[in-house]
């Protein structure tokens, strides 16, 4: 019976703690597992979030995660959820204003800023990347 209670209680931690986890605080947290597109206040935000999702497997495939920043929202294909902060936590290490899109690296570091969200050029970026060549390598 105690072998039971202990069992059922670390399961329990295990749950509580994986739910904590996919909270997602700051950019940083994704830092040498994924890629970030960034777009801040884009023109038409419905249109620019139907061209990242149209574009979900190629998305996958370069491990990147996005961010659609409009006024006070954050429409994102980060499967867990934000915390209330994280929006003005990413506008300010950015520092963001007006629409521009930014491609932030595995490693954290800003590698390409548009004023527009160009697909095409942030995909032939992420390609020509070393550690990118060697993904696709493997």
């Amino acid at each position: 019976m105690k072998y039971l209670i202990s069992l059922f209680a670390l399961l329990i931690s295990a749950t509580v703690q994986s739910q904590e986890e996919a909270v997602l605080y700051d950019l940083a947290s994704l830092k040498w597992k994924n890629r970030i597109i960034l777009v801040n206040e884009p023109s038409s935000p419905t249109q620019t979030v139907a061209l990242l999702e149209r574009e979900v497997a190629a998305i996958q495939e370069r491990d990147v995660f996005w961010f659609v920043i409009t006024g006070s929202d954050v429409q994102t294909n980060y499967p867990g959820s934000l915390a209330a902060n994280f929006r003005e936590g990413v506008v300010q290490d950015y520092t963001l204003a007006g629409p521009k899109t930014l491609l932030i690296g595995k490693d954290g570091g800003l590698k390409q800023q548009l004023d527009l969200i160009d697909l095409n050029s942030l995909f032939a970026s992420i390609d020509s990347m070393p550690m990118r060549q060697q993904e696709m390598r493997d």
